[in-house]
């Protein structure tokens, strides 16, 4: 694999505390296998001729980092956060986990990876919370013999309990955004990737979901935010991003 030149964070302090933003730091990469994430030259058109949505896009998180992305409507964020979960492919570059490019084996890839997309998407009307859950550990390629213990600790560790047996189109909107949290986390992802996931939350359920990024923080694995403003987030992020035409610039 040939050497690049990609930003790296320095790890986190306590999730608590408030600091100053700290510099990335530029590392010289020879093998992303040190990476839990690495979104490495990428470029992304959605028609030849037009603009880059992604223009040559370089970024690269280090174990147990919090990084936030923030940007207007369009400059790019939800593509980029499209081609990190595998989703979809840019045209130049590459996403990888590990070393294991999405490329290469989508199957390995997004079995590492874990996305909430902006919105209500994910979520099947019919199925209870429980069912619901049930059918995303399946999905995740989890071990049968874990499905269910995994399951129920999910609704505990999001306070569920109470709706286990709720039909999603029973749900407020904040419900199923707690219910779309837990299914985020329920794999046990060390690679997380969240799109405007404070939206429809109340005080709790935001509560539950900065807990559950404090835990996998603290298994050195990587979540990368994205949302309009980083003041809105109780948390200290390691390093702070704008992306604007398609480039990154640390703040």
């Amino acid at each position: 694999m040939t050497s690049s030149s990609i930003e790296a964070p320095v790890p986190a302090a306590a999730l608590g505390e408030r600091r100053a933003n700290v510099a990335p730091a530029a590392l010289q990469v020879n093998d992303s296998d040190a990476f839990p994430l690495a979104i490495k030259n990428v470029t992304k058109r959605w028609r030849k001729g037009q603009a880059a949505v992604l223009d040559n896009l370089d970024l690269a998180l280090a174990p147990g980092t919090l990084t936030w992305v923030g940007g207007r409507n369009g400059a790019g964020k939800t593509t980029m956060l499209r081609i990190a979960a595998g989703l979809i492919e840019p045209e130049q570059g590459c996403a990888e986990v590990w070393g294991v490019s999405a490329r290469e084996n989508r199957l390995r890839y997004q079995a590492l990876v874990s996305f909430l997309p902006a919105g209500d998407r994910g979520l099947y009307a019919r199925l209870t919370v429980r069912r619901q859950l049930e059918f995303c550990a399946r999905i995740s390629m989890m071990p049968h013999s874990q499905v269910h213990r995994s399951v129920e600790e999910a609704i505990d560790a999001f306070d569920l309990r109470e709706l286990a047996d709720r039909r999603v189109d029973r749900m407020s909107m904040g419900q199923r955004q707690r219910l779309r949290i837990a299914m985020t986390f329920l794999p046990r992802p060390e690679t997380v990737l969240l799109d405007e996931p404070l939206t429809s939350l109340d005080g709790e359920g935001t509560a539950l979901l900065l807990q559950a990024v404090g835990q996998l923080l603290s298994r050195d694995g990587v979540v990368l935010w994205c949302s309009p403003s980083s003041e809105d987030v109780d948390l200290t992020f390691d390093t702070h991003w704008l992306i604007d035409r398609g480039r990154l610039t640390p703040l």
